[in-house]
Order: structure tokens, then C-alpha cells, then sequence
């Protein structure tokens, strides 16, 4: 369960390393995703498992890394637009959208929990980005539009991965690695269309988008993916929800993010909706 929490804690600090990489966002997504790749790769040749990234994983990665890229995309504008705490926070509610394709899809049946979910996340988001609506610029007002479809593309890329891994009953960590490094050569493909420059500006630049790949995507990661398959799944959303709470809170100490009473009881009520809607999609998995 350590590494469990510990790999939360990590990937905690991706959305902090966007915003002081400094570069275009989808130029970040590149060296994140594809150096983020490399680094899965080095850990499954270190474990002696290269072999399991087959045609078969390629293949079957190429949805997921679809979804992925759009997941980025979206989410890299919300951090620079709204900062890490806000654009994490949104990003987390793609638990109702997957609660929300259960019932529509799978008609499953609507439970007491995600009648309160729901309702109780809506109130969150409106105290957190609703009651100052008219006060903040267009740009915020743009990235939290992005935020939201982060929580849709995220909860899409999920679904897809689950799908993938069942049809090519791959080794998760194969199919993570090669689903990061579709979508890096995607986020690339999108950075060279729009003209944008990958020469990395500064140390501090190197310094942050070298932890956001190795650090926070592949050791992150590599620490959740292991650690999910030991930890009770009641306990599994909980310490997933150490995400966007921290980024929330590195947002407040590093960027000096000017916060009020009205958005940090909406940034409860958000976190305490997820939490419950988090317990809702595992109870369906």
C-alpha cells in the first residue's frame, strides 16, 4: 500500500511540472508522454518483460492512445489557463462520466450513491468556478471548458484501456507503455502542425519537464499500477483522490493561488462527491 500512496503522491506534482516546464502545452504532452514511454520501456527491460509489448499490444493501444491525446490536450490548456489545483479537480470528475455511461450503456441501475454524488459534485463545481463566473478572463473561463473535457476525454481513455486490456489480455504495464508513447508521437505530430519549437528554454525547463516524465508519468504510474492490484478496492479511490487534493495544494504554495472560503467549500464538497462516485464505478468494474 506504500507504494500505492506514494505513486498518488507523485503524480500529484505532474500538474506543477506543466506549469513551470514553460514550453507549449502540447509540446509538454511530447516530452511527458514519449520520454514518460522510454522510461516504461527501460523498467520493462529492467523486469525482463519487453517481450510482452507484442503487435497484438501495439494494436490495441491505438484507441486508448487516441483518447490520451485528447486527455492532454485538453488538460495541458486548462493547467496553463486555470493553474494545477483547479484544472486537477476538474479533470477528477470523469467518475460521473463513467457512473454515467454505466447506467446509459450498461443499464445499470442508478444508486442512492450517485444520486448524491452528483448533485453534490455540481454544487462543488459551481462554488468553485460558478459564483465568480463574470469576475474571471476569458482565458480561465476557456480552461475550465478545457478542464471538463479532460474529465470526458479522461473517462473515454479509460474505458477504451479497459477494453484494449481485456480483448488483448496484455500485461498492463506493456500496454501502458506503448499507449504513452502513441500518444507522446501524437502530442508531437500536434506541436509540429501548430509550428511549435521543442527546444526546451532554461534548466529550470529541463529541470521540470525531466521529472514530469520519469518521475511523475513513469514512476508514478509504475507505483499505482502495481500497487492497485494489492491495495482493497475500497481504499482505491480514497488514495487516488491524494491527486487532485495535493495539486490543489502545491497550486496554493507555489503559485500563490488566491483561494476564498466559498471555493475551498466547494473544493470539499468536489472532492468528497468524487470519493463517493469513485466508490460507485468500482462497485460496477
Amino acid at each position: 500500500m506504500t507504494g500505492f500512496i506514494f505513486g498518488a503522491i507523485i503524480i500529484s506534482f505532474s500538474s506543477v511540472m506543466v506549469k513551470l516546464a514553460n514550453v507549449p502545452p502540447d509540446v509538454a504532452g511530447f516530452y511527458r508522454l514519449f520520454v514518460g514511454g522510454l522510461g516504461m520501456l527501460a523498467i520493462l527491460w529492467k523486469m525482463g518483460k519487453l517481450k510482452n509489448l507484442t503487435r497484438h499490444v501495439w494494436v490495441w493501444s491505438l484507441l486508448s492512445a487516441l483518447f490520451f491525446t485528447a486527455d492532454f490536450y485538453c488538460w495541458h490548456r486548462a493547467i496553463i489557463a486555470t493553474g494545477p489545483g483547479i484544472s486537477t479537480m476538474l479533470a477528477n470528475f470523469q467518475v460521473f462520466v463513467l457512473a454515467a455511461v454505466s447506467i446509459v450503456f450498461l443499464k445499470e441501475k442508478v444508486s442512492l450513491k450517485f444520486l448524491i454524488a452528483m448533485p453534490t459534485a455540481m454544487l462543488g463545481l459551481y462554488l468553485m468556478v460558478g459564483v465568480s463566473w463574470d469576475a474571471f478572463t476569458p482565458e480561465f473561463k476557456l480552461g475550465v471548458v478545457y478542464g471538463l473535457l479532460t474529465a470526458l476525454a479522461y473517462a473515454l481513455y479509460l474505458l477504451s484501456l479497459k477494453y484494449s486490456l481485456s480483448k488483448a489480455d496484455a500485461d498492463p504495464l506493456a500496454m501502458a507503455c506503448a499507449v504513452a508513447l502513441i500518444t507522446g508521437v501524437c502530442l508531437g505530430g500536434l506541436s509540429i502542425a501548430q509550428g511549435e519549437s521543442f527546444i526546451i528554454p532554461d534548466n529550470q525547463s529541463l529541470a521540470a519537464l525531466g521529472a514530469l516524465a520519469l518521475i511523475c508519468h513513469a514512476g508514478g504510474w509504475y507505483l499505482i499500477t502495481r500497487g492497485i492490484q494489492v491495495v482493497r478496492t475500497s481504499l482505491v479511490g480514497l488514495i487516488l483522490l491524494l491527486q487532485p487534493t495535493l495539486s490543489y495544494v502545491w497550486d496554493i504554495l507555489f503559485f500563490n493561488k488566491p483561494t476564498t472560503a466559498v471555493e475551498l467549500i466547494g473544493v470539499g464538497l468536489a472532492l468528497t462527491a468524487i470519493y463517493v462516485g469513485s466508490l460507485k464505478s468500482e462497485e460496477t468494474t
